[in-house]
């Protein structure tokens, strides 16, 4: 069962994909996250780039973000984020969008949005990861004081530098990582 972890809509479970293709943060992973998170998630505009059922995204709505952008590739996967918003009272502070990862960084550079915090957790491979960091560089959708938190396998390191982004730390959890990228100054 997923479910909000705190904030606002503490509790409330959130309806999940049954596929192959999406894999849900483990709640102790989840908590991990927003433990980072914390010092930036207040009124943050937060891009979900590879949402799932969108509990990240959701997460960060109930602990205080103002708005956040959804996106995935899967129809399915976007109809359950369209729920999930519906059922924990956030579908008036989202959008979401059924687009290619880098198709979904164009769209949010035309509609002039930065960032404040975006989340990355594909499918498992490093290069997706790695190539969303090349396109939102490419593109510019980031405030100046913008985080990336990565969510990837503990087997796939990666590198100290993408674009204008800088690994700042990465922790493990089981087979799971976390890093977090900040902007270079």
């Amino acid at each position: 069962m997923v479910r909000v972890i705190a904030g606002t809509a503490k509790g409330r479970k959130l309806k999940t994909i049954d596929s192959n293709n999406t894999r849900p943060t483990l709640d102790r992973v989840k908590e991990a996250m927003f433990s980072i998170l914390l010092p930036w998630i207040h009124d943050a505009t937060v891009v979900d780039v590879f949402a799932g059922n969108g509990s990240l995204g959701i997460e960060a709505l109930s602990r205080g973000a103002k708005y956040a952008y959804f996106n995935d590739m899967s129809r399915q996967c976007c109809r359950v984020v369209e729920e999930n918003l519906r059922n924990t009272d956030f579908n008036d502070r989202a959008s979401v969008h059924n687009l290619d990862y880098s198709k979904f960084i164009q769209l949010l550079h035309r509609m002039e949005v930065k960032a404040d915090i975006i989340l990355l957790d594909p499918p498992y491979g490093k290069e997706m990861i790695e190539g969303c960091l090349e396109a939102m560089t490419e593109h510019d959708i980031c405030n100046d004081e913008c985080i990336v938190l990565a969510e990837h396998s503990k087997q796939d390191e990666l590198v100290d530098c993408i674009g204008c982004f800088k690994k700042s730390k990465t922790k493990h959890y089981g087979k799971t990582s976390l890093t977090l990228f900040t902007r270079k100054v």
